[in-house]
């Protein structure tokens, strides 16, 4: 006699059974769907920024970003909402990505929180970090990969958005690592009229000569050759004094700048850690008190009378954000009107139209150049 208490159970579990085995084939009919709808085929191999091939066997479910620069590309290109997880510098620049999940830091820029990695390594199928390329070196993509091996549905990509020379490649590869190649192309559009325009307008006019100070604190360093800026600096007709020294972020000393002669000084400037909003609040503020006191102590500096950029009053600090990442020609904006006040450009115009395609209005009453452009 068959125990029908029994027969109930080994139903109940069928049935639960065979509606697990529907939400599995229906969630794999949508994947299948979606993968069509988009275009994408699996496995997608491409070629990241540090050269290495990578392969993605199926559509990614989860997104860590390691960088600012890469948390603005991925909610450029209409995923932020596919982001799982942030290390503490985009955490910082969230601001541009308001759909993104900012609960899970997952470490430094140049130092991943291996257990909080792992933890998320378990929560979804298939997540892509995206980190810089920078080949060779401890925190770049290949020695991320290393560090991550552990953990086989995590797969590292080098994507750098901070170069001219690769931003529209690192573009490109994230439309297709994120099914959004339509969006991907649709702002290379807007990025190559941007630059165009800004290069057309400064055509022809003298080069002036230029020292960036990349350093905070503690000894001189500037930005050379093969530096995103000095590519930057390039597109916007400038002529940089470190470009014929050996690495990209060459130490220099203050002696080497006054015989130089630089024509213009511009000053990195970062903002707080704790500070999670967009440039500077206009004069005056303790923003610019802050940035006042930074300012004169160039200045101030023993030799300075004899530059030409500082007996013509050209010394200027520029929040860095708006020189890395795909805002990045809207640094370039400000940087040709800056160095071309006579060129008919309108760096605020353009800053308005990015911030409109992530969605954003532009901050009224802030600055991202000190003093403030004319």
């Amino acid at each position: 006699m068959i125990d029908m208490k029994f027969s109930r159970t080994i139903s109940r579990k069928r049935g639960i059974d065979v509606r697990r085995s529907n939400v599995f084939a229906l969630m794999l009919l949508i994947m299948m769907f979606s993968c069509a709808a988009s275009g994408a085929e699996y496995p997608l191999t491409l070629t990241d920024g540090a050269e290495r091939e990578i392969t993605l066997e199926e559509p990614i479910d989860g997104i860590i970003v390691m960088n600012g620069d890469a948390l603005e590309a991925v909610a450029m290109l209409g995923s932020a909402n596919k982001i799982v997880g942030m290390s503490n510098t985009a955490i910082r620049k969230s601001y541009l990505a308001p759909d993104a999940r900012t609960d899970q830091s997952v470490g430094k820029w140049n130092e991943p929180d291996l257990e909080k990695i792992g933890e998320l390594a378990q929560d979804y199928q298939n997540i892509v970090l995206i980190t810089y390329s920078y080949p060779d070196k401890p925190y770049g993509a290949a020695a991320f990969a290393e560090k991550l091996d552990p953990f086989p549905n995590v797969t590292v990509v080098g994507l750098d958005f901070f170069k001219p020379e690769t931003m529209i490649s690192d573009i490109e590869s994230l439309g297709m690592i994120l099914e959004r190649e339509d969006a991907s192309r649709d702002f290379i559009d807007w990025y190559e009229e941007k630059v165009s325009q800004v290069e057309g307008k400064v055509q022809g006019l003298s080069k002036p000569k230029v020292y960036v100070e990349w350093n905070l604190k503690g000894d001189l360093s500037t930005l050379g050759n093969g530096s995103g800026f000095d590519g930057v600096l390039q597109q916007a007709s400038g002529e940089n004094i470190a470009r014929s020294i050996e690495g990209e972020y060459p130490k220099v000393d203050w002696e080497w700048v006054i015989s130089q002669e630089p024509e213009v000084v511009i000053k990195r400037q970062t903002q707080p850690s704790d500070k999670n909003e967009m440039g500077w609040e206009e004069t005056p503020s303790q923003d610019t008190i802050a940035l006042d006191a930074v300012r004169s102590e160039i200045l101030e500096r023993t030799g300075a009378a004899a530059i030409p950029a500082v007996s013509s009053d050209r010394v200027y600090l520029i929040d860095w954000d708006i020189m890395n990442g795909l805002d990045q020609v809207v640094g370039l904006t400000y940087l040709a009107k800056l160095l071309h006040p006579e060129a008919d450009l309108d760096p605020r115009e353009v800053h308005q139209e990015y911030l409109q395609r992530l969605g954003l209005n532009y901050p009224e009453g802030k600055i991202f150049v000190y003093p403030g452009l004319s």
